[in-house]
């Protein structure tokens, strides 16, 4: 076996887009003179890359980026138009879920028409069938017509007939927006295993998170182009900026611009934008001093300048070297926020009944975001400075709130009542 599963080198991919309608042969027949105008579109541009066997490798970058093209190169949908490309290994692609599926058949003819799709045998598909039927959450419909189903139950069925196939190499196309939450989490199991078994997968998503938890490495494309590859951390780190820069681009050309020291630590779309932040205590008071085991309010007001449909909010604390110590979002957290119309605002809360955090001067981000944070509607990196006292002398970064007990035993034996102190 070749150390490299897939191997690109310097792969470009161009598309032939009309300037002109002379699509029709009525067209043709009727402008005989007439020629075609047509301008290039390279969706790819000099792309190289070696992908190890056994790695899990993360494609991201924003919507025309070159991913999805990039994807169907692989699987020898696409030829490209210079470079070369090699691929050790049989490979199974996840691009369009559900492409083969006849509606005028019911759930298992189409499980095994597709399990021939994938070359596997109808003995292999017969012992495989309830396993397909019960993944797929559809064990009431299995003599049902697929024309019948929901759109999410037929893509349930495609996937889970999809990863049956026994190929070393996997090539996935968003396939993470598959289903509930609850069957989510079964494709997350797949995914682990398929990590346990060595399997060389290409995953394209917008899914930030997906990337950090699953994949060794990240590409990163734009325009066309290779802009950045590493570990999922840094590369996804780079996304976000390259996203805030694009945001930022967009707000200034369309709004006055900020001052420099803002825009520096600043930057989004300002669809919904910041308009204040403040920390205040118990009673309502701003402080920029707490202690620890004491109550504090993150209260971000904004202002809606365009209504938009996805709406998170998210904090960050660092401590003032940079070591970024917790943080969360309203998605996280599972709370919905509902962004009013354009002109509207409110105020955002993210309260904490109890500081843990110990001596120390600490710095605070926020962020207005859509869904998966592939666009910042405002960041505002490190927005303030405040500080936490500790007066009970306790060293490190947080108070853990642990509890101690003691028990003894007596001259003859007998058990002494246990004591409890709790930390404050």
């Amino acid at each position: 076996m070749n150390a490299a599963a897939i191997r690109a080198e310097h792969i470009s991919k161009r598309f032939r887009i009309p300037l002109d309608r002379a699509s029709t042969l009525k067209y043709r027949v009727t402008h005989p003179r007439s020629s075609a105008r047509y301008r290039d579109l390279y969706a790819l541009r000099d792309v190289s890359f070696v992908v190890p066997h056994g790695q899990f490798l993360g494609i991201i970058g924003h919507n025309g980026s070159g991913k999805s093209t990039l994807l169907k190169v692989l699987a020898r949908i696409y030829r490209p138009e210079g470079g070369s490309l090699s691929i050790d290994g049989f490979v199974s692609p996840f691009l369009e879920l559900g492409v083969g599926f006849n509606p005028e058949l019911t759930a298992r003819e189409n499980v095994f028409l597709n399990g021939a799709i994938l070359g596997l045998t109808r003995a292999e598909m017969s012992r495989r069938i309830d396993d397909v039927i019960a993944f797929a959450e559809l064990q009431d419909f299995t003599e049902q017509k697929l024309k019948n189903f929901s759109s999410g139950m037929q893509v349930r069925l495609a996937f889970s007939v999809a990863i049956q196939a026994d190929a070393g190499i996997l090539l996935m196309d968003e396939v993470l927006a598959v289903g509930d939450a609850s069957f989510q989490e079964k494709c997350f199991d797949v995914f682990s295993r398929y990590k346990r078994e060595g399997r060389t997968i290409v995953l394209v998503t917008h899914d930030l998170a997906a990337v950090s938890n699953y994949c060794d490495r990240v590409l990163l494309l734009d325009h066309g182009q290779l802009v950045a590859d590493g570990p999922a951390a840094d590369v996804a780190a780079e996304y976000r900026r390259m996203v805030g820069a694009r945001s930022e681009k967009e707000y200034q050309e369309h709004h006055e611009e900020q001052p420099a020291g803002e825009a520096r630590s600043r930057w989004g779309s300002r669809e919904v934008e910041i308009t204040e932040v403040r920390l205040v205590d118990a009673a309502g008071q701003a402080h920029h001093t707490f202690a620890s085991g004491q109550a504090m309010t993150v209260e971000i007001d904004y202002v809606a300048h365009q209504q938009v449909d996805d709406f998170v909010c998210g904090v960050l604390f660092e401590r003032s070297d940079g070591l970024v110590l917790a943080g969360s979002n309203t998605r996280i957290d599972r709370i919905t926020l509902t962004c009013p119309p354009a002109g509207g605002g409110g105020t955002i809360r993210y309260t904490i009944d109890r500081v843990r955090f110990l001596s120390a001067e600490y710095l605070l981000t926020v962020a207005l975001h859509d869904r998966y944070d592939n666009r910042s509607y405002d960041h505002w990196e490190r927005v303030m400075s405040f500080r936490v006292m500790d007066e009970s002398g306790r060293v490190g970064l947080v108070e853990t709130g642990g509890r101690w007990s003691t028990s003894s035993t007596g001259a003859l034996g007998e058990q002494a009542p246990a004591r409890v102190a709790e930390g404050r």
